[in-house]
Parts: C-alpha cells; sequence; structure tokens
C-alpha cells in the first residue's frame, strides 16, 4: 500500500507539472491578425511575455511550430525577448518557400512592422531574417517611416542573406534587390564559413551601408549557407542548428552595441 500511495502521488505531480508547463507554453504563445485590406490578412505568431525588454520581428521562408526559428525563439524567452513571426506567405495563398517570401510587397511589410512597434512594450525592437527571408527585412528598411530612427527599431540581423536580383554571371559582381542600401539603421550580416559568399561579404557591406547604416560582418564557423535551413546538414551544421539560440543572442548583443 506505501508503494502503491507513493507511486500515485509521484504521478500526480509529474501531471501537475506538465501541465503547469503546458499553461506556461500557452501563456507564451499567441496569434493575432492584422487587416492590411479587404483581400489580406496577416496572422502574427508572438512568442514570450510582453514585459519582455527586447523584441524581435522575424521574417522566416518556412511557417509552423515546427520550424527551426520558431524552436530558438521557444528558447530565448527565458533570456528576457519576445518574438513575432508574421506569416506573410498564407495571406497570398502562397507556398512557404525562399522564392515566395522575397515576392512579398514592400507596403505590406512595412505595415506589419509599424503594427508592432506600436503593439509591443519592449524598449528595443531588432528584425531578423535568413537566406531569401533577408529581402523582407531589407524591403522593411527601405521604408521612408520605418527609416525613421525616432522608433523602437534598433537595427537588422541578417543571417547568411541572399539577396541577388537575379543569379550572378561567374566572374561578374552580384546585383542586390534594389532596397539593398536604403536603411539607416545598424545591419549586421551572419555567413557561413564554408559557403563562396563568404568572399562577397565587403562587397554586401558597402552596398547595405550605402544610405548609412552601420554594416559589420562575422563567419559562422564550419557551415555553408542558409544551414539550418538545410534537408541535408552535416554535422557541423547539425550542431550549429541546435545551439542557433545561443547564436542569435550572442549577435543581438553585438548589434545592440552598433552605434547608428
Amino acid at each position: 500500500m506505501i508503494f502503491h500511495s507513493f507511486w500515485y502521488r509521484w504521478a500526480f505531480s509529474n501531471l501537475l507539472l506538465l501541465l503547469s508547463l503546458s499553461f506556461i507554453q500557452v501563456q507564451a504563445d499567441s496569434t493575432s491578425t492584422l487587416q492590411i485590406d479587404a483581400d489580406v490578412e496577416i496572422d502574427i505568431l508572438q512568442i514570450g511575455q510582453s514585459s519582455a525588454a527586447v523584441s524581435i520581428i522575424w521574417f522566416a521562408c518556412h511557417q509552423g511550430d515546427e520550424a527551426a526559428e520558431v524552436e530558438t525563439a521557444r528558447k530565448l524567452v527565458d533570456k528576457g525577448y519576445q518574438f513575432y513571426f508574421p506569416d506573410m506567405l498564407s495571406a497570398h495563398f502562397l507556398s512557404p518557400t525562399s522564392s515566395n517570401i522575397a515576392r512579398v510587397p514592400t507596403v505590406e511589410i512595412s505595415k506589419v512592422i509599424q503594427h508592432i512597434l506600436k503593439l509591443t512594450k519592449s524598449t528595443e525592437v531588432y528584425l531578423i531574417g535568413g537566406a531569401r527571408a533577408a529581402v523582407p527585412v531589407l524591403k522593411g528598411l527601405s521604408d521612408e517611416i520605418i527609416n525613421s530612427k525616432d522608433n523602437k527599431l534598433k537595427g537588422a540581423l541578417l543571417i547568411t542573406p541572399r539577396i541577388n536580383s537575379k543569379t550572378p554571371e561567374p566572374g561578374a559582381e552580384p546585383e542586390y534587390i534594389e532596397e539593398a542600401g536604403l536603411s539607416r539603421h545598424p545591419i549586421l550580416i551572419l555567413e557561413g564559413e564554408r559557403t563562396p559568399n563568404r568572399w562577397g561579404l565587403p562587397h554586401l557591406s558597402d552596398a547595405l551601408g550605402k544610405s548609412g547604416s552601420a554594416v559589420q560582418s562575422d563567419l559562422i564557423k564550419g557551415v555553408r549557407g542558409f544551414f539550418y535551413l538545410r534537408t541535408d546538414k552535416s554535422p557541423e551544421e547539425v550542431k550549429m542548428t541546435q545551439q542557433l539560440d545561443q547564436l542569435i543572442d550572442f549577435n543581438i548583443q553585438k548589434l545592440r552595441a552598433m552605434k547608428p
């Protein structure tokens, strides 16, 4: 009888713990909808507490709870971050692919960023975009209203960005989207150490800094470009994907220290 009584108490305690953790997760996640116009509604997933000092608007090529970006955000909640994930693709019935994320109109991105800047209680807001999702980040930073430094937006982190306007020809300098170089906010670029794009970082940094943005770049050791989105990850890329939260945290702190 003593054994059974202990077992029931143990099982009940673990059930309460599980329910408590589930309740905390539900409290931390919420979804709201922004009406852009009569035809376009954008769902925004919010992760983290409203009291967080720093908020991050993360534009992603893929959506869903199992996306690497969302899993990373959940790991960072306890470090004082709040995350917003705008679903820019579903509003246009576009599949979640890297090519489609670049098609989202600048005006919609600007409205989403403005909406979140008004919504969040955080005193600092940063944008993140990886691979082709760096395109909507730069589109947002090109908007005159967003470009104003008199708001909570403090800068952007680009992870292995792919912002070419067309496929580059061998030996020719890359041509970027027209919004590149229109920002005045600080930008930090991370590129994979094992990709040829690393050699183009000086050219990319110069292009992004044309309108006055302070631009810095760094390499992510042992990985290729857009490593956390790959299906054929090497052991090093698997490890770095698991440590993506640490990479984000470290580089957001670097971005915070950059002077506008």
